[in-house]
């Protein structure tokens, strides 16, 4: 026996079952109103129904009743099956309903893609994108947008050249949608030189485009942010007018640099244009930029003028507060958010723990570590490192228990234990730190190099 007929025969039995089962109301009304369609009405109700489904139960329920009524093989209500079962993960029947249906109709391959990648399946996307090219269908730059799209969500740089490849023999290299999202790919990967080769072929560009390619230089290193202002001036001579996102990448390309000129111009001209207003993510990466270029008055005055403040805005303010140094005024804004009962995410209870750690308050931060454990969140790489940094000023037998418990660790991490081994005069420790983080072929930043040769010079005195 087969798998194509294993799978029907499973298919009916589900079928069967689910007619066995208790009806929800939402299939009763479906069924109510199908016995008033004709048959070439049906299949545009089911369809009207795939749309607002809200559980995976009554979505079976539905599909039993499409295989019921001979809409089965139907092209478009499979699509839209297959969308519908993939947003709810499961992945098994979504793979069955593509294999009745699918043909060489390019649209309904697009059409797949997109629902897999709206659904977070990036690897299901690559994985029909290769089927598709297999079948010799062609391809477009919806395709091939999506494919790309997915390998930058998984961090396949080679699938993704790949890609680009065939994106080249079907002549695409001047579509503005694939074009963007190539230059994502290629600066995401550190190769500003390949975006911007891509950014050149380009011919007709659009705000996309040119936005595209404005963070793909502040991604960069070397100092390439400053070529996104360049790229901006060519946008406004082609008479495009920067967006919100444009601007948005701008501030973190101006922060990065550090030039409060170029984030007062920005910020100037958000003001005059109306863009940003009452916008979270604008005036967060205000708050951020003008922390960066040391004028926290400014930030401090955009913090307090915001019509709705959110978890992210308070984080912001906490994080550079802890950067410029100034623990006590960042743990002060940690207490005024819980004062105005805005619930703390990770990064927020992370950024506490620091504060109190530099601050020494063990009641503190052992009350935000009580916290974590409570809601049953998954301790990251940054809180575990706060809780290193916390309890190495005060037990560091602890500080090597939350060290171990974290099986990938960063060059940061390592750092801060070594720094509580020194602050525990445990050099002998530190040197041991530091050679299994060589072996786990960790490179060493600035600051752990430096420990090491700490704990070398106390143990020769």
């Amino acid at each position: 026996m087969n798998s194509a007929t294993d799978g029907f025969r499973l298919l009916v039995r589900k079928i069967n079952n689910l007619f066995n089962g208790p009806q929800t109301s939402a299939l009763c009304t479906i069924q109510g109103r199908l016995s008033f369609c004709d048959s070439s009405n049906i299949s545009e109700k089911f369809a009207s129904f795939l749309d607002n489904f809200f559980d995976d139960f009554s979505l079976r329920k539905l599909h039993a009743r499409i295989f019921v009524y001979g809409f089965g093989s139907n092209s478009f209500l499979g699509s839209k099956l297959l969308n519908c079962y993939a947003k709810f993960g499961l992945l098994a029947e979504s793979r069955w309903v593509f294999d009745r249906i699918i043909n060489g109709n390019l649209s309904l391959w697009n059409s797949i893609l997109v629902g897999y990648f709206r659904a977070g399946h990036y690897d299901e996307v690559l994985i029909r994108y290769l089927n598709l090219k297999e079948r010799k269908t062609g391809l477009d730059g919806w395709g091939i947008t999506f494919g790309l799209k997915s390998c930058i969500e998984l961090g396949f740089f080679e699938f993704g050249r790949g890609v680009h490849v065939d994106a080249f023999k079907f002549d695409l290299k001047a579509d503005c949608f694939y074009g963007s999202t190539l230059i994502g790919l290629y600066s995401k990967h550190g190769k500003i030189k390949d975006a911007c080769r891509v950014f050149d072929e380009i011919t007709n560009k659009d705000l996309v485009v040119y936005t595209s390619m404005i963070t793909g230089y502040f991604q960069g290193k070397d100092h390439s942010a400053y070529e996104a202002f360049q790229v901006v001036r060519s946008m406004q001579k082609q008479h495009l007018c920067p967006s919100r996102v444009t601007l948005v990448s701008l501030l973190q390309a101006a922060s990065q640099l550090e030039a409060i000129k170029e984030c007062r111009e920005i910020h100037g001209y958000s003001i005059r244009k109306g863009i940003g207003r009452s916008d979270e993510i604008f005036e967060t990466s205000l708050i951020d930029m003008y922390h960066k270029c040391v004028d926290p008055k400014m930030a401090a005055c955009i913090f307090g003028i915001m019509d709705a403040r959110t978890v992210g805005s308070w984080n912001a303010m906490i994080a550079s507060h802890l950067q410029m140094g100034q623990p006590f005024e960042a743990f002060d804004i940690f207490c005024q958010m819980m004062h105005e009962n805005f619930v703390p995410d990770m990064v927020t209870l992370a950024n506490a723990i620091f504060c109190c750690a530099d601050l020494k308050y063990l009641r503190e931060g052992k009350s935000s570590h009580g916290y974590i454990l409570r809601i049953g969140a998954q301790l990251d790489i940054v809180a575990t490192t706060a809780l290193v940094d916390l309890y190495s000023k005060f037990n560091i037998v602890r500080a090597k228990e939350m060290f171990d418990s974290l099986g990938n660790r960063d060059a940061i991490l390592y750092n801060v234990m070594l720094a509580g081994y020194l602050h525990n005069e445990l050099s002998w420790e530190a040197i041991k730190t530091f050679s299994k983080m060589i072996e786990a072929g960790i490179e060493p930043n600035i600051g752990s190099t430096l420990n090491a040769l700490s704990a070398v010079c106390n143990l020769e005195t």
